[in-house]
This record gives structure tokens, C-alpha cells and sequence, in this order.
């Protein structure tokens, strides 16, 4: 099991835990994208926007670290939090797969008060089974885009959507360094990759504030 320090991305030092996409994402649709394990050939299975986080698997390295990463939970190990750690952004690659793997995210942030953990989800069933104990040091938003869209609304979830283009009014709520992702009840947007370079230079500065 192994964890990606981060220091460039977010505010503050943070420390990922990712898995395979498409592999670990059973209820993804908008977004799913499969990497081989062994060959690292893409089967695209997306319908509105492709996986950001699957990119990366073209490398074996990070294929390997993911996929040992997913044999480990799936023997049912339990994460192991870094020393000294604050911040833990859950999946920045890949999804809870089973109940019981998103239910021991829930017992490592109970059992680490003082630890921030967040996550994009479309598990969302695993979430509402669990809606009323879930542990405030861990924020989870609802990805638009999913086979239970329709709990997001039955069941109030944070929740973010990927968006194409935007408009004036929605500024402060587009999602940069998972500034919005990590604050409760917040709903927000992400832009695709190529919107978000033209984004950042019009509405944010060198120190990446707000213009």
C-alpha cells in the first residue's frame, strides 16, 4: 500500500490514495475509462467526458502502485495513514468499489479525528447507506455522472458536475486545487482539462487567488 505525497497540487500538503479507474469504479457512466493492468491499453467507455486520472496509466509505474494499492484493500487491509499526515484526498484516481471498503474509509477518518480525508464519489449507494454516520473530518461529494444520479437530489448530497462551458455566475463556484471539494455541503463545477487552462489565465493570478 502506498500513498503519493503532494505538495504542488493542493493547499497545504496533501496525500493521495489512488486505484485503477474504471477497474474500481462500478458505478461510473459519463466518465469511465479501463486500463489493462499488464498491456496499459485503454478501453474507453466514457459517454460525455473521459477520465482525467486514467492518463496517467500509460506509465507502468503508476499502474503498478495503483493495482498493488487495489489487491491490498481488496484482501481486506485496512489503510494505514501516514505519519504526521493532515490532509487525505481519497481516490484522485478511482471509486469505492464495495460497502465494506467505504465503510473502512469511515473507521480510518473516526479513528483519525485530526486528519482532513475527502473524495469524489459515484458510489452513492454505499454513501446513503451510511448517511447518518458518516464522520465529519471526511467530505464526500457526489459526481454527476453516475448510474444513482437520482440520490443526489433524493438525499440533498453534496455534489459537483463536470461542465463544458460557464458563465459569469458561476465563477466562484469552479473548483480549483479541490479547494471546493474539501468544504461541507458545498456544491461546485469542474471544467474539462482544455477549458481549465483558458479558466485560470483569465480569473486567477501567479499565486493562483482569484483575479
Amino acid at each position: 500500500m502506498k500513498m503519493n505525497k503532494n505538495t504542488k497540487y493542493y493547499d497545504g500538503t496533501v496525500y493521495e490514495f489512488n486505484l485503477p479507474t474504471g477497474h474500481s469504479c462500478p458505478h461510473a457512466v459519463d466518465c469511465k475509462v479501463s486500463v489493462d493492468r499488464i498491456s496499459g491499453k485503454m478501453s474507453n467507455e466514457s459517454i460525455a467526458y473521459r477520465c482525467y486520472a486514467s492518463s496517467a496509466e500509460r506509465f507502468p509505474a503508476v499502474r503498478n502502485q495503483r493495482w498493488t494499492n487495489f489487491d491490498y484493500v481488496k484482501e481486506g487491509n485496512k489503510i494505514i495513514v501516514p505519519k504526521g499526515a493532515e490532509a487525505i484526498r481519497i481516490h484522485s484516481a478511482g471509486d469505492f468499489f464495495s460497502q465494506s471498503y467505504f465503510d473502512m474509509w469511515c473507521e480510518v477518518a473516526r479513528e483519525n479525528p485530526n486528519v482532513e480525508f475527502w473524495a469524489y464519489t459515484k458510489s452513492l449507494n454505499f454513501w446513503v447507506k451510511r448517511l447518518d454516520s458518516i464522520p465529519s473530518n471526511l467530505t464526500l461529494t457526489a459526481s454527476v455522472g453516475g448510474r444513482f444520479d437520482s440520490m443526489i437530489a433524493d438525499y440533498n448530497l453534496k455534489n459537483v458536475t463536470v461542465v463544458n462551458e460557464y458563465t459569469e455566475d458561476m465563477i466562484s463556484d469552479i473548483d480549483i486545487m479541490d479547494r471546493e471539494a474539501r468544504k461541507p455541503n458545498k456544491n461546485f463545477y469542474l471544467l474539462n482539462n482544455k477549458l481549465m487552462k483558458k479558466f485560470l489565465s483569465e480569473h486567477y493570478d501567479e499565486n493562483m487567488q482569484l483575479k
